[in-house]
């Protein structure tokens, strides 16, 4: 152990051992409260997190830029210690533990508190620190973008840091150093001894830490989570790591409007070193079925009601379907880039999103499907519901026929992609199924809806074929293949052994599988500079189509390979990289862990209770 006497000595420990080489993704453990979350990396740094909501901006970010992001670090003071993530079980209280040699030394217990009313929330992390051996721990707390003209206040209960219109607070019982824009200070512990360290946003006060109350939030939010999840129906293999997957979906919504965020993260790059990078903390109108399917089958109608209802509300406020919304409530703004290096030097950073202004004709088909899964399920719509979808179901008949971005959010010239013109066909199957299960009794609007399927078919069954190899394409007029189509099945728009859908399944295959059920997601130009990674959500319909083909065995292979990769809290990101299964793209991604869950629902139709 190293003598640690100076502010200069911590911040040289600071450089050389937290933050000179960016952690990888997988090895981070999440915080949630249903407002927002916070991301810990095994070395102690707290190194992204947006107070007080998900899409505001971060007061930590160094996961973007180790010089420039502000992190909040405890830490043993040793070079050569390794460390592990662990949850509490069956809640989202994550527990960090370093080791010297074989040796436990010290435990890091962290939560966001969690309530269940929704309109009340703190802005608030909770760090409770441990020692099992004598030793030293030091302890960083710089907010915002660093190096930065800041105000600080030092005080007996801690430390205040003020950055242009925002403040953060410290509370420790521990005397604290400034040096440059940082809160520091090296502590020597007993074995036995514990410490409360809490950060807080948007208090102008600095309070002791009996004001916080960390032992009884913790109970709380303990039994907040424990409580969710003895909600659900699920009684299969996989116990643990459906637990894991709930809980993570259900932090990643937003409870005062009841929407989800696609991932808490921004910028994460798809590639290393690429510019694949995109700002995930908003609702896609996609998403809005996957989340409605997993809700309504393992237990939680009462969220799958609110997320349906609150999106339905959102369409009518704003009379159009846009493909992305604000979680919560404001406007959404131009993407943006910011001036930061980006995780692994992967430029550029951005905030925002401009998939808000595309046109993606299967956001339209999601609504629908989502609206006929919910009352498949046991959920109830009203009429007024109805007519808002019957409006959703006219505008489709009106827009399939255009050109637009694909699924994959493509940002170059649209085109008429086949995907996109299934799912239209798909949502009018679905609304005539509506129409006879809420026994609407509505033959011209039947009527009408036949006659746009058959157009759409013809349209797709003529222009959406390769003339080589008689297999679905991407887009009319090319020879590209779109891992999408794997979902033409599973939507009905085909029998699986139909020779059409087999063809286009064996191209998928051959073309885009590059490892053993890891796959690209098409096989075109799209006008970036960096390559694609392996598409999490790819796998799963592959595997589901396997389950189709009654090939069961091979399916369960497929499984068993993404649970292998899995980092060792159960947390999955959106892509990994070919060979080295390094987690990339923003974490942890709701539709990998909500496709995950369809999966082993698809394997085991009767683990539900």
């Amino acid at each position: 152990m190293k003598s640690m006497s100076s502010s200069n000595k911590i911040i040289e420990f600071i450089n050389n051992n937290i933050l000179k080489e960016y952690p990888k993704i997988e090895n981070h453990g999440v915080l949630f409260n249903n407002r927002t979350a916070a991301l810990v990396s095994n070395n102690g740094e707290i190194d992204w997190a947006c107070f007080p909501n998900f899409d505001s901006d971060p007061v930590f970010f160094s996961i973007l830029d180790r010089k420039k992001g502000g992190f909040f670090a405890i830490f043993p003071l040793l070079d050569d210690f390794i460390s592990y993530h662990r949850y509490e079980e069956d809640t989202n209280v994550l527990i960090t533990e370093f080791y010297k040699g074989n040796s436990l030394i010290l435990r890091i217990l962290d939560f966001l508190p969690a309530s269940k009313y929704s309109n009340i929330y703190y802005s608030e992390i909770h760090r409770y620190v441990y020692a099992l051996e004598d030793l030293k721990i030091g302890i960083a707390f710089s907010p915002f973008e660093r190096n930065k003209n800041k105000k600080i206040i030092l005080g007996k209960f801690g430390g205040l840091i003020f950055y242009k219109k925002s403040c953060m607070g410290l509370s420790t019982d521990i005397k604290l150093n400034v040096y440059n824009d940082c809160l520091l200070s090296m502590h020597p512990m007993k074995m036995g001894e514990s410490r409360w360290f809490v950060s807080y946003y948007g208090i102008k006060k600095l309070y002791p830490l009996n004001a916080f109350k960390s032992n009884e939030k913790l109970r709380e939010t303990r039994k907040y989570w424990l409580e969710w999840i003895s909600k659900s129906k699920y009684s299969g293999t996989y116990n643990e790591l459906v637990n894991r997957s709930l809980l993570t979906l259900k932090g990643l919504f937003f409870e005062p409007t009841n929407f989800m965020v696609a991932a808490p993260t921004s910028s994460l790059p798809e590639s290393l070193g690429g510019d694949r990078n995109w700002d995930y903390r908003f609702t896609w109108i996609r998403d809005t079925a996957y989340v409605i399917d997993v809700m309504c089958k393992f237990g939680y109608l009462d969220e799958a009601t609110s997320f349906l209802y609150g999106i339905i509300d959102k369409i009518e406020k704003e009379k159009k379907v846009r493909s992305v919304y604000s979680v919560s409530g404001k406007k959404l703004i131009k993407e943006k880039v910011l001036d930061l290096e980006g995780y692994l030097n992967s430029k550029p950073v951005r905030f925002g999103n401009a998939a808000k202004d595309q046109l993606q004709i299967d956001q339209y088909g999601a609504l629908i499907h989502a609206v006929y899964i919910f009352v498949n399920n046991g959920g109830e719509i009203n009429l007024h519901i109805v007519e808002k979808i019957k409006d959703v179901i006219t505008m489709i008949m009106k827009i399939w026929k255009k050109p637009d971005h694909s699924i994959w959010e493509i940002r170059g010239e649209p085109h008429h992609y086949v995907y996109s013109k299934v799912v239209a066909w798909s949502a009018l199957n679905d609304m005539k199924k509506l129409i006879g299960i809420l026994e609407l009794n509505d033959i011209n609007f039947i009527r009408k809806i036949d006659y746009v399927m058959n157009e759409i078919r013809n349209s797709i069954e003529i222009n959406g074929v390769s003339k080589r190899g008689n297999y679905y394409t991407q887009y009319y007029g090319s020879e590209n293949v779109d891992a999408s189509l794997l979902r033409l099945p599973l939507i009905d728009y085909c029998n699986i052994f139909e020779q059409r859908y087999l063809n286009t399944f064996r191209e998928i295959e051959k073309r885009l599988m590059k490892e053993d059920f890891l796959f690209l997601r098409y096989d075109s130009d799209d006008g970036f500079n960096s390559k694609d990674n392996a598409f999490l959500l790819i796998t799963f319909w592959y595997i589901q189509n396997l389950i189709l083909m009654n090939n069961i065995r091979r399916a369960k292979e497929g499984l068993i390979k993404i649970i292998k990769i899995m980092n060792s809290i159960g947390l999955l990101p959106e892509e990994i990289e070919f060979k080295t299964y390094r987690y990339l793209g923003n974490y942890p991604q709701a539709l990998s862990h909500l496709s995950f869950l369809s999966t082993i629902l698809s394997i085991e139709p009767n683990s539900i209770l």
